[in-house]
């Protein structure tokens, strides 16, 4: 394939779209916009990866369509890119999102083109996919209706006692799976049921198959599996068609895709027929947890770089870069600012002190803007870890806290449309489940059972019980719409709960009518939210807003100032784990070190003006004065500054 030629003038117009007046695209992003053949992209914290990205896209709607009819290809964890196309690229929104081009989540991608396909052609029928009680109804169902079951049925019997761990049969045959030797197991047990080879193993495994094949169903976690299975059965003509339909394929976040996504795009796209762009940084691969055996993805040879960062100082840079994994070197826009990165040493009896050190350094900088991004983030937000956690440094932190959404049908709204544009249907179920409890609380609808209202839990037995079949097609409909928006989801939602009501009550025209006012105002949404969001401290002195959150929580975020918590984990902080990125000692053999490395890299990367970290006093006398040099100390045991 021909490389297109991308002049100066090319460039000059697209940062005239996409950038603040004046401004320029630095050399390495220049370079790689003018790379049209495939490659890795490594790009570091705030490189403007993201509008590189859409100055591509900008010159190839220049250029639609494009030969033989094919399309563009834009993968990404999450619908940003769709956003960022219909927020910066608003007048090439028909070229870029219609036929035949595709932008969407990963995930999305793989189960329409990949997994559905498979199933289908594998069960001869359309597949649903359903959650593991309403499954595993299904199983019980079968087992003690067909004796070709016979010895699963004989295994479960003998093992089952029903008590708190399990304590109906149904819940304990979800909790029944096939191990990756092969092997029948039950929930957390070390010790398998029965080996690969023996009757009761294969009996379950066939009933997966059967499951399928009779009923069109299929879990969540069998899914992911057949997506693995459906990917080495993908024909070389099925892969040849994506090749030749997508001419240019960007996967976005790479770092953070799992086995499975990484096979099916090598498998799907062939980079020697397509152009196939990777980008990410695999330093902020933090979505895998510490277990996870997904290897960092390590760009291959001949990989473009994008390292300038425009986000932060270079006195920031200078320490972030430290937590790379090769030390290679970050070079910012804003050049030394004369502000160094601040540690703030606390003792555990003066920990109270370090929010308010916090303050005092947002004021001895000037960041006094109260509408600016302030975070406070940390990696253990659990009341129940021991330790270091969030909530020990402010006491009113709710780590079981998420925005009270279902207190506002939009809000609630909302988060279906959210979860449906990253392709998550369980979540949309949940979501699904809390909004007829609200709509239950304020119509007075309660359960019978205990005469208290509904929660997700109990709701959900009334719905795989009363209502299985109209509440699997209400799914079956969400995941297939063909606009994920708040409209098409309201028109849903409502049409849904109404027939589930008529039901019991054919008399029911529209529950709606019968909601209060407060419930229903979509105007309240923003603000609603606000009032209700826990989490955030009111600075007294300014009024500014300091938000605590995970270190998960904020990947991709850029903030005014951030606050970076030591936390423990398994007896040890992330801090004191991360020492050898500075020069002191080794780093050790647990994985919890590199997993430690790439949480304080994403988090102490996020601030654009002032990078704040928060040590216990032994982890900085650990350090033995290596920080002395880069970093502002502030001792908050006797409020001295170093």
């Amino acid at each position: 394939m021909m490389e297109w030629q991308i002049s100066d003038q090319d460039i000059q117009a697209v940062e005239e779209i996409l950038l603040p007046h004046g401004a320029q695209f630095p050399e390495d992003a220049r370079n790689v916009i003018r790379c049209w053949h495939s490659t890795n992209v490594a790009a570091c914290p705030g490189s403007g990866k993201t509008t590189v990205l859409l100055a591509k896209l900008k010159l190839l709607a220049d250029r639609m369509p494009l030969e033989n009819g094919a399309g563009i290809c834009v993968l990404s964890h999450t619908n940003v890119a769709v956003n960022e196309i219909k927020n910066r690229l608003s007048d090439y929104v028909d070229r870029l999102l219609s036929y035949p081009n595709y932008i969407g989540t990963i995930q999305s991608f793989i189960d329409r083109f990949v997994t559905m396909p498979y199933l289908r052609n594998v069960s001869g029928r359309n597949v649903q996919v359903v959650d593991g009680f309403t499954y595993a109804q299904h199983m019980l169902s079968k087992i003690e209706c067909n004796k070709k079951y016979s010895a699963l049925k004989y295994i479960i019997e003998l093992n089952f006692k029903p008590g708190n761990q399990f304590k109906t049969k149904i819940d304990y045959i979800q909790a029944l799976y096939i191990r990756g030797d092969g092997d029948l197991c039950i929930g957390k047990q070390h010790k398998s049921l029965a080996s690969a080879k023996k009757l009761s193993a294969e009996q379950y495994k066939k009933l997966l198959i059967d499951i399928l094949k009779e009923e069109g169903i299929i879990r969540y976690q069998d899914a992911y599996t057949c997506a693995q299975i459906a990917i080495d059965k993908l024909p070389t003509e099925y892969t040849d068609f994506f090749s030749s339909r997508f001419q240019y394929v960007f996967v976005d976040e790479y770092q953070d895709c799992n086995n499975i996504q990484r096979q099916a795009i090598d498998s799907i796209f062939d980079s020697t027929k397509c152009v196939v762009f990777k980008i990410g940084d695999s330093d902020q691969a933090i979505y895998n947890s510490e277990e996870d055996t997904t290897p960092d993805w390590v760009p291959q040879s001949g990989f473009l770089s994008l390292m300038t960062s425009c986000r932060f100082s270079q006195e920031i840079a200078d320490v972030v870069c430290k937590l790379k994994r090769d030390d290679k070197g970050i070079v910012t826009l804003v050049g030394e600012t004369g502000v160094k990165p601040v540690l703030l040493i606390f003792s555990p009896e003066k920990i109270d002190k370090v929010i308010t050190g916090f303050i005092s350094a947002l004021e001895a900088y000037g960041l006094s803007d109260k509408n600016g991004i302030y975070k406070a983030i940390g990696a253990i937000r659990s009341e129940n870890a021991s330790g270091l956690k969030i909530g020990s440094y402010w006491s009113e932190f709710d780590g079981t806290a998420k925005k009270k959404s279902e207190y506002n049908y939009w809000t609630l709204v909302d988060e279906i449309v959210r979860s449906l544009s990253n392709g998550k249907l369980y979540k949309t179920e949940q979501i699904v489940r809390k909004l007829l409890c609200r709509v239950f609380h304020y119509t007075g609808i309660r359960n019978p059972t205990s005469g208290k209202d509904y929660t997700p839990a109990t709701i959900k037995k009334v719905l795989e019980d009363k209502y299985r079949e109209p509440y699997r097609q209400w799914m079956y409909e969400m995941s297939t719409l063909q606009k994920n928006d708040r409209q098409a989801v309201n028109q849903v939602v409502r049409k849904k709960i109404n027939e589930l009501l008529k039901i019991n009550n054919p008399e029911t025209t529209d529950i709606f009518a019968d909601l209060p006012e407060h419930f229903l105002d979509e105007s309240a949404v923003i603000s609603y939210t606000n009032l209700l969001e826990k989490n955030v401290l009111i600075d007294p002195t300014r009024g500014r807003r300091i938000v605590f959150d995970t270190i998960h929580g904020v990947k991709g975020e850029t903030h005014d100032a951030t606050l970076y918590l030591e936390t423990d984990r398994k007896g040890a902080s992330d801090l004191s784990r991360i020492l050898h990125c500075f020069g002191v000692g080794k780093q050790g053999n647990s994985t919890l070190y590199d997993y430690s490395r790439k949480l304080a890299y994403v988090g102490m990367s996020r601030p654009k003006k002032l990078l704040c970290v928060a040590m216990q006093a032994k982890t900085y006398e650990k350090a033995k004065k290596v920080f002395e040099h880069e970093w502002e100390i502030i001792d908050l045991r006797d409020g001295t500054e170093a």
